[in-house]
């Protein structure tokens, strides 16, 4: 069996963290076993999952606290714990973890990066460009979550000669179907009935750009009174984003319903699905409302054009004024068919069991390669 440690951030329900649960669930247990590692002393919503799975997970200290703590943390569990393959996915952050495998002899060092677009100022970029060199010299794999993502972490040249392997962001889409009784049972829950309901996943946080939804949202309700707002997630600006309701006279329109664990069912409810990001290295809950059938409207410029796997999602520029948003937005007020993406989909290249098959067989060949 090869032994992976997965570095992460966290595992409390974001996008990468359901993406890691659902590749693991479709891979053989008998041949790969991952553990992780989490820079926090929290304890996620999804680490339960994990551990009944038989995953081992670390807690250490994160760097904002001690650089130098954190990386002693990590130093000793990889030194003692017989690891054939470090997949860091902490994107540039993780060069230090990838020193640290060099150090301890893990032989299969792998980088992942999951951001693209992002806004750097001159010294972060001069940061960011000296551990991405580091990070290409002690990684032994180079891998993104979309060609977006491979260019902004590792350069055209290195995509463009196939250095890089994208792995993408894959869905059970089964699960996401459109089902009636279950948007039933969640607008029942909700007390939703007969609302339109514009719905957005996602972390509360500076990227993810919640202050224009609310713009855009005030514009909604200014033009239909049955409009409902449901912001699903958590994160480090939640109060604020809470009182922001309040100022703008939304609070009895804005649902905020925490972090779930049942994002598909929760997409059943919604009536559109906005995101208007600042930058993201894919969007995976993207694929998941397309998934849903539900009409998509995300940002111009944050997000990678591979997101687009059905008719459903249209683009709109961060430049254009929260009305306009709106306006497009309530084009599909009146209600639209939705119907089955999963063929769609499958075709696009997300379907999780095939690619979960192939990370699998990455891990494995990876070590089959180093051993001989």
């Amino acid at each position: 069996m090869i032994k992976i440690l997965t570095i992460v951030s966290g595992l409390d329900g974001g996008g990468v963290e359901n993406i890691l649960l659902n590749y693991y669930k479709n891979m053989d247990r008998d041949q790969v076993h991952i553990d992780f590692i989490v820079h926090s002393q929290h304890q996620g919503k999804l680490e339960k999952t994990f551990k009944e799975m038989g995953c081992q997970i670390y807690h250490v200290t994160p760097k904002t606290i001690s650089l130098k703590k954190n990386i002693i943390d990590i130093y000793y569990i990889m030194k003692n714990n017989d690891y054939d393959i470090v997949h860091s996915r902490m994107n540039v952050k993780g060069v230090t973890h990838l020193i640290t495998a060099w150090v301890c002899g893990i032989k299969v060092r792998m980088i992942h990066n999951h951001l693209a677009y992002r806004p750097k100022t001159r010294m972060m970029s001069i940061i960011s460009f000296v551990a991405q060199i580091t990070c290409k010299l002690f990684a032994t794999h180079w891998l993104a979550c979309s060609k977006d993502a491979a260019i902004e972490m590792f350069g055209k040249k290195a995509v463009n000669t196939n250095k890089v392997i994208i792995l993408n962001n894959a869905i059970e889409a089964n699960t996401f179907e459109f089902n009636p009784r279950k948007r039933k049972i969640l607008r029942d829950e909700f007390n939703i009935h007969g609302k339109f309901v514009v719905g957005m996943v996602g972390r509360f946080h500076e990227q993810k750009n919640h202050e224009f939804m609310l713009k855009i949202f005030r514009e909604i309700l200014n033009r239909n009174a049955k409009a409902v707002l449901m912001l699903v997630g958590d994160g480090e600006l939640h109060n604020q984003i809470y009182e922001k309701t309040s100022l703008l006279q939304l609070k009895n329109n804005v649902i905020f319903t925490g972090i779930r664990n049942d994002v598909p069912d929760i997409l059943q409810g919604m009536d559109i699905f906005v995101l208007p990001t600042k930058y993201e290295g894919f969007g995976n809950v993207l694929i998941e409302a397309q998934a849903a059938g539900l009409k998509t409207f995300t940002s111009l410029e944050g997000v990678p054009k591979a997101t687009k796997v059905t008719a459903l999602i249209e683009y709109i520029s961060l430049k254009k004024s929260a009305a306009y948003w709106a306006e497009k937005i309530l084009g599909y007020s009146s209600g639209y068919k939705r119907v089955s993406q999963k063929e769609c989909i499958k075709a696009a290249g997300f379907d999780i069991e095939d690619n979960a098959f192939f990370l699998q067989e990455l891990y494995i060949n990876a070590v089959k390669k180093i051993s001989k």
